[in-house]
Formats: structure tokens, sequence, C-alpha cells
């Protein structure tokens, strides 16, 4: 057995690498300026996986991002407002700050109106698209920059631009990039993958083009098309057991005999680089559900009670989680828990909003009353959570679950090193 010798000290080497596995990144960091011997134990893939990998769902946390207003008056440095929240409860809260680099061109300078339409109803300028393995992808849809960021490493990477040039079909113009972010294991690679969200004319078939970037080669390649997408109504910001991604999407027009259009799951299986689709519970719900995470499976929050009779002063709010057991399998979608009922005021815009749930399915993260909060699905206790944000919109808020980790943005064999930095 190898021993590690450190000043007067010697240890074997498996009882420091135990030992530095129960730590977080920020010490591990320092440690590896201790000698060459930790630094190589902590920069190993063994390592690395295994201290991410440790107490599964225990160490979640959520990041929060409350971006500029789409209905603001643009200007060149808007506020932005990103927290972590940690700790059994989430009651920690730590300012992030975001590196320069995705902290530019929040707004459109060139135009004086917001844009037509987006993925996530009105968000502009920076956008998380998803966390996986600690590091989280942004988007900026003004700039079409894809970023990838580890927060705890405090590295960040600009991912180079696609060369494939995309123009619709005649019969189709574009709303808006589609984007997700996953792991794809059996190449040990993570990619990104994004598709355009169309707008069509009657009668008029298509497929929308799509495309996959990996991080190994820092190359973009053409891949299978995907159904044209109208809307995504949703999306976990965090892939499917890491190596698929979902989003909630409308297809087709809004029927104008129906309050809410068709609506399905739309997969990309990161492995073999397909889309897919997987159905929805039928569910008597009064919104689009919110899909999320949920131990590994998938799952959906849905209001089923939002709406009376609005000479009232108050109205109900109620919720159900209900969780997809058997992936593609529709019978197997399971109710979990009921959130509710509450009342509230029908005089605060957007009194209350779902807008995430934690790995372990413990706490509910509701916007209640123009305030984040954690609801606890076991106790039914409801707690104020401090965030650096002033909730300008509380609709734009945008919430990940997190865990950080030591994984590295540089790619396979230093590729395009020169794009990827510390902050």
């Amino acid at each position: 057995m190898a021993i590690i010798t450190t000043s007067n000290v010697v240890l074997p080497e498996d009882v420091v690498f135990y030992i530095l596995l129960c730590l977080p990144v920020a010490s591990l960091l320092r440690f590896k300026s201790v000698c060459k011997s930790w630094r190589s134990l902590i920069e190993s893939s063994s390592f690395v996986n295994q201290h991410h990998f440790k107490d599964d769902y225990n160490n979640y946390s959520f990041i929060v991002m409350d971006p500029p207003s789409a209905f603001g008056r643009p200007c060149p440095n808007p506020d932005l407002y990103v927290s972590l929240l940690s700790g059994n409860s989430l009651e920690a809260s730590v300012k992030l700050d975001l590196p320069d680099c995705c902290n530019v061109n929040l707004y459109n300078d060139s135009i004086n109106e917001t844009p037509n339409c987006n993925r996530t109803f009105g968000n502009i300028g920076l956008s998380i698209v998803a966390s996986c393995n600690g590091i989280v992808c942004l988007y900026n849809r003004f700039s079409s920059d894809i970023f990838l960021w580890n927060p705890a490493t405090k590295h960040v990477r600009l991912l180079s631009k696609s060369p494939f040039p995309y123009q619709p079909e005649d019969g189709y113009f574009s709303l808006d990039i589609c984007v997700g972010f996953g792991f794809d294991d059996k190449s040990n690679d993570y990619k990104v993958v994004r598709f355009f969200s169309l707008c069509k004319q009657p009668d008029v078939p298509t497929q929308s083009p799509a495309e996959a970037y990996n991080l190994s080669t820092d190359s973009w390649n053409i891949i299978d098309a995907v159904s044209p997408v109208i809307v995504i109504l949703s999306d976990p910001k965090a892939p499917y057991r890491n190596g698929t991604y979902c989003w909630l999407v409308v297809n087709d027009d809004f029927p104008q005999h129906k309050r809410l259009p068709e609506k399905y799951v739309l997969t990309f299986d990161f492995r073999n680089e397909v889309f897919g689709s997987l159905p929805l519970p039928d569910v008597e719900a009064v919104d689009f559900p919110c899909l999320v995470i949920l131990r590994e499976n998938l799952a959906c929050i849905y209001n089923v009670e939002a709406f009376c009779d609005f000479t009232d002063d108050w109205r109900p709010w109620e919720c159900e989680i209900w969780v997809l057991n058997e992936y593609g399998v529709k019978d197997s979608w399971t109710k979990l828990y009921t959130v509710g009922p509450f009342t509230i005021s029908r005089h605060i815009p957007y009194a209350a909003r779902k807008i995430g749930l934690s790995m372990n399915g413990e706490f509910f993260l509701i916007v209640w009353n123009k305030q984040i909060c954690t609801y606890n699905l076991v106790t039914e206790e409801i707690k104020k959570v401090d965030v650096h944000s002033d909730l300008r919109n509380p609709i734009y808020l945008e919430v990940a679950a997190y865990k950080e980790s030591l994984v590295s943005i540089k790619g396979g064999n230093n590729a395009a090193d020169r794009e990827t930095y510390a902050v």
C-alpha cells in the first residue's frame, strides 16, 4: 500500500483518500497545494467521481437566478441576481458572482423592444439551461453564447460557435433556440443539444434541424431532426439520470376550441443523440405542469386549483406532484403529494407559484406572497428563504438543483484551453 507523507505525519493513501472525500470543494482546491501526491489524488477521475456522487441526494442545493425584467428599459448593465441556497432546510443563502463574460449583453441594445418569444415565457438575456454533475450550462439568447460554468471551482468555458447556418423553410419562422445539457456515459462526455422552436403555416410539413456539441472535441455536429416545436412550456433544468433531457412542449398551434393546447414531453438521449417523446398523466389541471427531477425520476407539478370568482378577495391554490415510475410507461405516472389547498390574495400578482423541488423530494420551493419559501412536504411547514434578489417579477425566476463538484470543463486533450479560465 502506498504511503503519503506530509510534514511529520505518515498516512496510508486510502486513509488520506477517505479523509479528503469528506471535504468541500473549496478546501480541496486549497489542499491541492499541499504536495504533488495530494494534487494528483484530488485531480484523479476516480476521486472526482466518488466525491461528487457520495451521499446521493442529501447535499443538493438550489441555484436561484432572478433575471432582469423583460419589460424593463434596456440598459448596458442590468442587475442580475444569483443565489445559492443550501443547508438542511435551505436556510443558508450565498450570493454567487457570475463570471464577467456571462454578465454582458443581457439586453439587446440594438432594439427597443423585447424578443418575440423564448423557451421560458419571457426571460431575456442570460438563462439557466441545466445543472449536471456540478456544471451549470448558461445561455445568452441575444448573443447566442453558451457557457459551461463550475461555480465551485470558479471556472467558466465559452463554447465554440456552431458552424452550421440555419434558415427555416418556406412557411416557417423561428421563435427561439431551445437548448439542453447532459452527460453521455457511453463516451464519457458532456454534451449540449440545441434546436429551433418554429411557428408554421397550415399544412406545411417540415422538421427542425438539431445539432449537438461535444465537450471532448469542442465541436458541433448535425444530428437527427426533431418535429417542429412551437413553445417550450417547461423543463427541469437538469437531465433525467444525467443522460436524457426533457422539455414540456406544444408542437401545434393553440386550438381555438380549447383553453389549453395538446402537450407532451420531448426527450433527447445524449448517448444515441436521438429525440423521443413521453406521455403525460391524465390530470385535470388549470395550467401547464412544471417538469422536475425527483430522486432521478421525472416528475410533474400541477396546479389543480387556482381560479375562482375574481369578485372575491381570496382564491384557493393547490398543487399535485406526479412521478413517472417507469420510463416511457404512461400508466406508471403516480400522484405522490398534494400541496395545499391554501388561500391567497387575488390582489398580489403571482401570489403563489411553483418554482422547484429538491432532489430528495423533501422540500417544495414556491413563491408565496412575493417571497421565496420552502414547503416541507412531510411537516407541511412553510418557511421564508432569504435570497439575493428584489423579486421584481417572480414569474421570471429560474431555479436549478445543484451539487458542487470538481468536474473539469476543459474537455478532452485540453481542447480549446484558451476558452476555459478561472474567474
